[in-house]
């Protein structure tokens, strides 16, 4: 009996540490699946890169918003990047970029935050150039940092549509930088591209003396609006900046001419997290979604 019994021991601690062999390795197959699970949403908030973009999206208005092909279309380009500024906002009633916020998340799908600027052309004379800008911003990855401005031209009138500044924060990063974008009036591109570094010594001075700045948006800076010998003039086109859509590039989509009006220009503190990949992004070619193309540039958040 007594050696019975030792079988039954044996035995009983056997099956015991048999089915804790299987509890452990239960709690090592659930904890690798959490791992899986929640790796994306980790890097999402802590990023190593990030990629900005630049899109004048023509006459976006209520009726393209309401076009459930072409807004589709527009809402899968702003999903790609983790900042897309927008120029070329024609709404009156501010009710748009609310409306396509929604469209871009898709219930709940994606998470994009925006700021919307103040109607532009503030001047008495620049009231024919209305015109509002947004950035629209991945949450997951981007945090605003201040409060964004519409530049104070007053004083000077150098814009018929005054620049749009904010500054950002990658999520659980130490890196800041200020974006300004512009969409120029193109009889007078030369000469509001250059004005361009006024509003980069605004920008720095108004954000805690930020250095990485990045202007981007409409330059008109190519073909019958703007030659290169006459950029090559002007301060933005100095050692200060640096260019990262060179002049060949094609940001239209007319087939007549090849043309870089859309431009992404880089303060040389800014030019340090640039990782030198860039594009001009044609995944459409319809002319009713837009007759410019995005541009991005891509940025690591650490040196």
């Amino acid at each position: 009996m007594e050696t019975g019994n030792h079988v039954k021991s044996d035995s009983f601690k056997k099956k015991a540490m048999k089915k804790s062999i299987i509890t452990h390795k239960a709690i090592v197959y659930c904890m690798i699946i959490l791992l899986i699970a929640f790796l994306p949403a980790y890097s999402a908030n802590k990023p190593e890169k990030i990629t900005i973009c630049t899109f004048n999206i023509q006459n976006f208005g209520k009726t393209k918003l309401n076009d459930p092909q072409r807004v589709q279309v527009l809402a899968e380009i702003v999903r790609k990047y983790d900042i897309v500024a927008i120029q070329e906002i024609s709404d009156a009633t501010y009710s748009l970029p609310r409306a396509f916020q929604e469209i871009v998340n898709n219930n709940g799908q994606y998470h994009y935050e925006y700021v919307c600027s103040e109607r532009t052309g503030k001047q008495a004379d620049d009231k024919n150039s209305r015109e509002q800008y947004a950035f629209f911003y991945n949450s997951l990855k981007i945090d605003l940092s201040g409060d964004p401005a519409l530049y104070d031209d007053s004083q000077h009138d150098y814009f018929a549509r005054e620049p749009y500044a904010a500054r950002f924060k990658p999520k659980n990063r130490n890196f800041t930088f200020v974006l300004v974008t512009v969409h120029t009036d193109p009889d007078e591109a030369v000469a509001e591209i250059g004005s361009l570094d006024e509003v980069v010594k605004w920008a720095r001075n108004k954000y805690s003396n930020e250095k990485e700045i990045i202007v981007m948006g409409d330059f008109n800076a190519s073909c019958n609006y703007a030659k290169a010998a006459e950029l090559d003039q002007l301060a933005l086109r100095g050692e200060n900046y640096f260019w990262v859509v060179p002049d060949s590039a094609k940001t239209n989509l007319s087939a007549k001419s090849d043309c870089a009006y859309d431009r992404l220009v880089l303060t040389l503190p800014a030019k340090s997290y640039y990782t030198g990949n860039w594009g001009v992004d044609r995944s459409f070619t319809a002319k009713d979604i837009s007759d410019h193309w995005p541009v991005w540039a891509e940025f690591k958040v650490v040196k």
